[in-house]
């Protein structure tokens, strides 16, 4: 799986970083620390497997529950 970070947009609408298909939801997601959240995503139109990884503000991960 190729690593790319991302976050620039909502991270339940991310293109894929090989052909631009727009996806939806990513395969899995990963809870690392209170602030950072890793998700795995795979194309279903070219095959491409990536992941990105979202880095929350401590605003958000206090509203979080964080």
């Amino acid at each position: 799986m190729a690593d790319s970070v991302g976050g620039t947009l909502s991270s339940y609408r991310t293109p894929c970083a090989q052909c631009g298909d727009m996806l939806i939801a990513p395969t899995w997601s990963e809870h690392l620390t209170d602030r950072c959240i890793r998700h795995a995503w795979s194309c279903e139109a070219c095959g491409y497997e990536f992941e990105t990884t979202v880095y929350l503000s401590l605003e958000q991960s206090i509203r979080a529950g964080g």
